[in-house]
């Protein structure tokens, strides 16, 4: 069981207040004392309660980081880079999954707020922009990661999703392809919406019709890919290439594609969205749409720090580019 301050007083012969004092290398303590005191916090390893000393002294060396899924590979390299940042600037983080539950978001929203934690980095998706809006207008240091309210000029830094989308669907009609379909995320999120906008964009200034019955909507997962395969092949005249918006989904696509018996990309062509590990591993390996993963959390961090110091931001937003790494599945 650790060692508290209560327990060095009673070893001591002190109170509790002198072995804190001591501590935290404040006047009022005999150096005779203030060495004794050390020496049994130094032989019991004892270490301060962060989160008391926060509350008493009202501030914090102390991050706060809300993701949806940590076991994404896009979010775990997300993180990486915010925690590279914190640590470089003496900065402890704290990483809470949520699992795209909004009630958690809000519950670890109120748990850092009420810890005095220095600042949060909101990559969630669960909370409606009302709720993130209130929380904008307090004095409370936020920047929002892939993620932006147009409502509110809220700290965030976000990837140029419409262009990667662009890039991704020029590509595929530059080498032939008419008949391509979408497999997009959840309707709701703005990275869904923007990739969805760039998509068009690109049939549009080619001269191909947009088809509705091209665009599904999954969960991002490998499974999403898989199925969406199996619906797409259904139609009349099924697509001949496929854009995947992240590279779990194409994963399952072209499991599922292979298993159909087609090949990859001679009679189906696939696009990913991401550029994580997985994309050099499979067979074919995968175009994709490279995002600055690690630089989106960096940036943030550093965001972060700014508000924490109270330093003029050069950008409250701040748009990341994307990158078109062409492989074998096109």
């Amino acid at each position: 069981m650790a060692i508290t301050m209560k327990d060095i007083a009673e070893i001591v012969g002190v109170s509790e207040s002198t072995v804190s004092r001591a501590i935290n290398n404040k006047a009022g303590v005999g150096e005779n004392t203030r060495q004794k005191i050390l020496a049994v916090a130094k032989k019991y390893n004892f270490r301060p309660n962060q989160l008391a000393r926060n509350l008493a002294k009202q501030s914090t060396n102390m991050l706060g980081l809300i993701l949806p899924d940590i076991s994404s590979l896009f979010y775990s390299e997300v993180a990486r880079g915010i925690q590279d940042v914190a640590r470089k600037n003496d900065y402890q983080l704290i990483l809470c999954n949520t699992d795209n539950d909004s009630q958690e978001e809000k519950d670890y929203i109120d748990w850092m707020q009420n810890n005095k934690i220095a600042g949060i980095i909101f990559l969630g998706k669960g909370l409606d922009n009302d709720q993130i809006i209130k929380l904008g207008l307090s004095d409370y240091p936020l920047v929002l990661a892939d993620r932006l309210i147009e409502e509110l000029m809220i700290p965030s830094v976000i990837i140029d999703n419409n262009t990667g989308a662009y890039n991704a669907t020029k590509h595929l009609i530059n080498k032939g392809y008419k008949k391509i379909a979408l497999i997009n995320g959840p309707k709701k999120e703005l990275r869904s919406q923007t990739r969805l906008q760039g998509y068009k964009n690109a049939l549009a200034d080619f001269g191909i019709d947009f088809k509705l019955e091209f665009v599904l909507n999954k969960e991002l997962t490998r499974e999403g890919g898989y199925q969406s395969f199996l619906e797409l092949i259904e139609l009349k005249e099924p697509p001949t290439a496929i854009f995947a918006a992240n590279d779990l989904l194409a994963v399952g696509l072209v499991e599922a594609i292979k298993t159909a018996g087609y090949l990859i990309p001679e009679d189906i062509a696939v696009v990913g969205f991401e550029d994580t590990i997985v994309t050099s591993i499979i067979n074919p390996s995968l175009t994709t749409v490279a995002q600055p993963m690690y630089q989106l959390g960096v940036t943030s961090a550093q965001k972060l720090l700014s508000l924490i110091a109270d330093k003029e931001l050069k950008e409250q937003i701040e748009i990341l580019e994307t990158e078109l790494i062409i492989r074998d599945s096109t």
